[in-house]
C-alpha cells in the first residue's frame, strides 16, 4: 500500500501553510516568544528555530508541532485580614456616699469624665450608712470620714458662731471639749460651709486657713475586697474634682494719710517703714491689702480753695509699699487738694513703688478703669468711687473734680455708672471689689447716697464693697449676694477724732465672701496705727457688732 507518502505530503503542506500564515501576521506570538519543553526536556527558543525548518516531504511521519503555552505571572497571595479585638465591657462599680455628698460627687465624676480610668462604669449611690453598704457587698467602694482609705478631700474644721457674737477665740482644750460634747452656740462645720453671717473662732490664735491650724476634716475612699486597684485608679480624678475652692485673704483699711507729723518723721529720719510698722505683720499675713489714700502725693501743685488740704511727700509712696499696702483708691475729697498735676504725679510715684491705684486718672476712662490683680490664681477686679456732700463752710463740691474726656479727675459714684462699670468687668474677673468714699463725717448711719451706690455695685455683681469717709467705724451689711462694709474709719491719719479703728480681714473664693474678721486697732498720737490691746478691743468690736445688727435687722 502507498498511503504513507500521501499522508506525509499532506502534513508537509499543512506545515508550509502555517508558516505562511505566521509570516503574514508579522508576529508569531503576542509579546515574548513562548517557552516550550522538548521531549528531551531541554528548553528551546521558538524565535530562533522557525517552523520552516521542519522537513517537508519526508517519508517519515513528522512529529506534531507542540502548541505554544504562554507563561502566566503568579498573583501574590493576599494577606490574611486582621480580626478586630473586641472592646471589653466596662465592669459596673457602685460608689456609696452620704446623701449630702451625692450631688457633689456626681458632678465631680461628670467633670472628670476624660480623666476616669477605663474599664469601669461608676454609679454613685446615696446611703445613710455607706460603710454598711460596702460591708454588705452592695457597693464596691465607699466615701467615708477619716483617713483609713485613700484621702480624696481634706479641709479645715471650723468652730463657728454668729458674726456679731462677742466671742473671738478658743483654747485647744475648749475646742476639744466642744468636739467631744458639743455646744449650744458653737457649730462645728467644714470651712467650705462658712458664710459671712458667721465667723470662725480662732483656736490658740490660729485661723482655720493658717497652715498650722490643728483641726481638719478628711474624707477617704475605701475599697471592697478585690477592688483596691479600681478604687486606686478612681482616687486621683476624684481628689482633683473634690478639692476645696482656693481661698484668698484680703485686708482692708480706711483712710491713709502721710501728711502732717507722719511726713515730718519719714523725711527727717529716713525711716520710711515707720508709719505702718506696728500693723505690717497683719498686712503681711494677708494675700492683698487695700486702703483709701486720703491725700495728694508729691511735691507739685497749689492748694485748692477748700477748708482742709493735704499733700504727702513723694517718699510716702515707698512707705505704703514697705508697709504692705498693695492698692489704694484715689476717689476721695482730698486726691486733688493740690490740683491735677499733683494727682498725676502721685499716680506715677505710687506705680513706681508697686502700689496700684483705682478711682482717679488722666481722664474719665482712666478714672473708671478697673485694676485686675491675680491673687493666688484668682482674678480680682478693683474699682473706686467717691460721693460726698458739699463742704458746709467753703461750699467746695468734690463732684467738680469728676474726670472727663481729656480732663484728669475722679470717678464720681453715680449708681448707674457704677452698675455699668461693674457689669463690664464682671466677666473678666472671678471677684469684684469696690471701694466707696461716701457718707457723712462722724455719722454712724450710712447716707442715702452711700447706700444707693453700694447696693448698685452689689446688684451689678460686686462681691464686696469697702467704705470710708466718715472718719469712724460703721456697720457691715450682708446685702443679697454681697457684703457692704460701710465705713472703716481713719487708719493712718494725724487727725482730731476718735482713735478707734479696725482692719477688716475678708476671706473670699470664687463664690464670693466666705468669712469676715474685724481686727481692732488704735490710731495713736501723731497718726500711727497699732493693734488694740484686750481692754481696747472689746468696745471696738461691740460697737461694730451693734451697728451691724441694726443694719441687717432693718434691711434683711
Amino acid at each position: 500500500m502507498r498511503r504513507k507518502p500521501v499522508i506525509g505530503a499532506t502534513l508537509a503542506l499543512i506545515i508550509i501553510l502555517q508558516g505562511i500564515i505566521l509570516v503574514a501576521c508579522g508576529n508569531p506570538t503576542a509579546g515574548r516568544p513562548p517557552v516550550i519543553t522538548s521531549e528531551a526536556g531541554g528548553l528551546s527558543d521558538a524565535a530562533s528555530k522557525p517552523a520552516s525548518t521542519a522537513t517537508v516531504g519526508s517519508t517519515d511521519t513528522p512529529e506534531p508541532t507542540p502548541t505554544p503555552e504562554a507563561t502566566t505571572t503568579p498573583s501574590p497571595t493576599p494577606l490574611p485580614t486582621e480580626t478586630p479585638t473586641p472592646t471589653p465591657t466596662p465592669e459596673p462599680m457602685t460608689l456609696a456616699v452620704p446623701a449630702d455628698w451625692k450631688d457633689q460627687v456626681v458632678e465631680a465624676l461628670a467633670r472628670a469624665d476624660d480623666a476616669l480610668p477605663p474599664g469601669y462604669r461608676w454609679t454613685v449611690a446615696a446611703a445613710d450608712d455607706p460603710a454598711a453598704e460596702l460591708a454588705a457587698g452592695n457597693a464596691q467602694a465607699a466615701l467615708l470620714p477619716g483617713e483609713e482609705g485613700i484621702i480624696v478631700r481634706e479641709e479645715p474644721l471650723v468652730f463657728t458662731v454668729p458674726f456679731t457674737t462677742n466671742w473671738e477665740s478658743l483654747s485647744p482644750a475648749d475646742a476639744d471639749a466642744i468636739l467631744a460634747e458639743g455646744h449650744s452656740l458653737v457649730r462645728v462645720i467644714p470651712w467650705s460651709a462658712m458664710t459671712p453671717d458667721n465667723k470662725a473662732l480662732r483656736v490658740d490664735g490660729r485661723h482655720p486657713t493658717d497652715p498650722d491650724y490643728p483641726y481638719r476634716e478628711a474624707w477617704s475612699l475605701t475599697a471592697a475586697p478585690g477592688k483596691k486597684d479600681a478604687v486606686a485608679a478612681l482616687a486621683p480624678a476624684l481628689t482633683a474634682m473634690l478639692a476645696p475652692l482656693p481661698t484668698i485673704r484680703l485686708a482692708a483699711v480706711g483712710d491713709l494719710n502721710i501728711a502732717r507729723t507722719q511726713a515730718e518723721i519719714i523725711t527727717t529720719t529716713g525711716d520710711l517703714a515707720y508709719p505702718l510698722s506696728l500693723v505690717a505683720p497683719v498686712f503681711a499675713a494677708a494675700d492683698y491689702t487695700i486702703g483709701n489714700l486720703e491725700t495728694a502725693l508729691g511735691d507739685v501743685g497749689e492748694p485748692a480753695a477748700k477748708r482742709y488740704t493735704f499733700r504727702s511727700p513723694p517718699e510716702a509712696a515707698q512707705s505704703l509699699a514697705i508697709g504692705g499696702v498693695d492698692l489704694v483708691s484715689l476717689a476721695n475729697n482730698h486726691a486733688l487738694d493740690y490740683g491735677p498735676e499733683a494727682l498725676l504725679q502721685g499716680i506715677d510715684l505710687l506705680h513706681e513703688a508697686g502700689v496700684a491705684t483705682v478711682g482717679g486718672g488722666a481722664d474719665d476712662a482712666a478714672a473708671h478703669a478697673p485694676y485686675i490683680a491675680d491673687i493666688n490664681g484668682l482674678k480680682v477686679a478693683f474699682l473706686g468711687y467717691v460721693h460726698v456732700p458739699v463742704e458746709a463752710i467753703t461750699h467746695f463740691d468734690t463732684q467738680s473734680w469728676t474726670a472727663a474726656a481729656g480732663t484728669p479727675g475722679l470717678a464720681w459714684a453715680d449708681p448707674e455708672r457704677i452698675r455699668a462699670d461693674v457689669a463690664a468687668v464682671r466677666p473678666l474677673a472671678d471677684l469684684v471689689v469696690v471701694q466707696l468714699h461716701s457718707g457723712y463725717e462722724y455719722i454712724e448711719e450710712p447716707s442715702e447716697e452711700q447706700v444707693a451706690a453700694a447696693r448698685a455695685a452689689v446688684d451689678a455683681g460686686a462681691d464686696l464693697v469697702v467704705g470710708h469717709h466718715a472718719h469712724i467705724l460703721q456697720g457691715i451689711h450682708r446685702y443679697n449676694d454681697g457684703v457692704i462694709a460701710y465705713g472703716l474709719g481713719n487708719f493712718l491719719f494725724n487727725i482730731d477724732g476718735p482713735p478707734e479703728t479696725a482692719i477688716l480681714n475678708v476671706w473670699l473664693d470664687r463664690d464670693g465672701v466666705r468669712q469676715l474678721e474685724v481686727i481692732p486697732a488704735i490710731v495713736q498720737q501723731y497718726g500711727q496705727p497699732r493693734l488694740a490691746d484686750f481692754s481696747e478691743a472689746g468696745p471696738i468690736l461691740s460697737r461694730v457688732y451693734y451697728l451691724t445688727t441694726i443694719l441687717n435687722a432693718a434691711n434683711p
